[in-house]
């Protein structure tokens, strides 16, 4: 929350001198026990001492990473357990594609964890979607009018940055055309999703009418994303306008709710290194030419690595410009603590009480640290709205589906609403993407997600280090517009 952001904010800046004191004298008992072990070793098996060296310090870099982030170490496990698993089916089972045959049955039963880990996903969509909406809109009637201009300029940059994050994956993914890598992708539906020749005017039409569903409970049972977001906001914004008195007992319940929901979706994550190793082997056990899919997946990492550094890189620092004419540069420099957090953790939450630290360092207001960039935290996701709009039409290219205008807007719209939607945990983007997919009529592609999970644990740190530079950049713009009201106004 908020109130822990702030109060481990303060504590931070004590506790690294004392926690530097507490390392040096660790790193020395370990020398010092690490000599006596090398000596023992030495002596019972006679072995060089630069390969035991070698041995010794392989080993402390996995018990390492597995300490700090276990669940990014089973994760990569699950990766290489399937990638090699895969690759012993494909070439121990004969070719076949009847039911009775060994390799149907095989890919069915390995890859049956990994397509109940998928619904696992799916099935999150819709909660996770509207308790972060309504929760999100009443959170910024609990901020008060004394700061409705500084919401007002945040809110702004917020939307502003999102959107041309989406352009910016847009425009990257249909110039590089990732997909098209692949000659011919294994899928029998493909033909007829390409098949469909709605006009422009109609896709648009439709999109508005899916805002606008006759019935919410039907909208939710057939997976009307779009009808989902519109009623949660309009909830929110009602809710939002009611005396608190009678609606504090609701808000509290929703945020409750939305508590559940993200404690439910972590729990769910920690399935992901066995549903990711499932999904994995048995993609590549129907694949009959794994080399198209690794040259489809390579150019999909670098054009999301361009497109997310363009946006990190040039638009950000351009905008940070734009409103402040003040170096970019020299703010990002003080960030540098904050990024490397969000980067070591994939959790913007996690990196909150950094960046705090850090914008006040470079001269942001306490006040607005406070306000800012927690709610940043939240709704602010740059970077994961670049990549879900990115993937969609990577999957689309993959199985060679025609994307209208109408469609991309549909992408571009959904993209940066489940991003604002996204829980600020490790890969909780993979878990929104699936509504991105819903809402663009991809949703018969959701298991190609396992050909994005071999790689989404490496890309989802470089889309959390966008999300925290957007969020310190959006208080460095809002300092600079409200520095002169800044103690009136908080």
């Amino acid at each position: 929350s908020m109130d822990e952001a702030v109060k481990m904010s303060t504590k931070l800046e004590r506790r690294w001198s004392s926690e530097n004191e507490q390392e040096m004298e660790e790193e020395g008992d370990g020398d010092r026990n690490r000599s006596h072990g090398h000596e023992k070793l030495l002596v019972e098996d006679s072995m060089d001492e630069d390969e035991l060296n070698r041995r010794i310090s392989r080993w402390d870099c996995l018990l390492k990473a597995w300490r700090h982030d276990p669940l990014l170490f089973y994760t990569v496990c699950g990766v290489v357990c399937g990638i090699v698993l895969g690759i012993i089916l494909t070439s121990s089972l004969p070719p076949g594609t009847g039911k009775d045959s060994p390799r149907y049955i095989v890919t069915k039963l390995v890859g049956f964890p990994g397509r109940a880990f998928l619904n696992l996903l799916k099935m999150m969509v819709l909660p996770l979607i509207s308790g972060s909406m309504i929760a999100g809109v009443c959170a910024l009637k609990e901020a008060g009018s004394s700061t409705k201009r500084l919401a007002k300029i945040a809110i702004s940059f917020m939307a502003g940055t999102t959107f041309l994050a989406v352009i910016v994956g847009l425009v990257v993914v249909v110039t590089i055309q990732p997909g098209s890598a692949v000659s011919s992708w294994t899928n029998s539906t493909a033909s007829s999703k390409s098949g469909t020749s709605a006009g422009m005017l109609e896709t648009i039409l439709d999109v508005f009418l899916k805002m606008c569903p006759p019935n919410i409970v039907e909208a939710a049972a057939n997976m009307n994303i779009l009808g989902v977001l519109v009623f949660s906001v309009f909830f929110g914004v009602m809710l939002s306008r009611l005396d608190s008195s009678e609606t504090a007992t609701m808000i509290h319940l929703i945020t409750i709710f939305n508590h559940v929901v993200m404690k439910m979706v972590e729990a769910i994550l920690w399935l992901s290194p066995l549903g990711i190793c499932c999904l994995i082997s048995s993609q590549m056990c129907e694949s009959d030419d794994l080399g198209n899919k690794f040259r489809s997946l390579v150019m999909y990492i670098i054009a999301v690595t361009l497109a997310l550094a363009f946006h990190g890189l040039v638009l950000l620092p351009a905008i940070f410009w734009f409103n402040t004419k003040t170096n970019p540069w020299t703010f990002t420099k003080g960030l540098l603590p904050a990024l490397a957090t969000a980067f070591g953790t994939d959790s913007s939450s996690a990196t909150l009480p950094v960046t705090i630290l850090c914008c006040e360092r470079n001269g942001v207001s306490p006040q607005i640290c406070k306000f800012v960039l927690p709610l940043g935290a939240t709704v602010n996701m740059n970077g994961t709205a670049l990549y879900e709009a990115l993937t969609v039409i990577f999957i689309a290219q993959l199985h060679q589906v025609p994307l209208s205008a109408g469609h991309m807007i549909v992408i571009a719209a959904t993209s940066t609403l489940a991003a604002v939607g996204a829980a600020a945990i490790p890969s909780a983007g993979l878990v929104t993407m699936v509504m991105v997919l819903q809402a663009a009529g991809l949703d018969e592609y959701t298991g190609d997600l396992s050909l994005i999970f071999t790689v989404d644990w490496a890309l989802d740190r470089m889309r959390t280090t966008v999300n925290v530079l957007g969020d310190a950049y959006c208080a460095g713009v809002t300092q600079h517009m409200t520095s002169s009201e800044t103690e009136e106004s908080v």
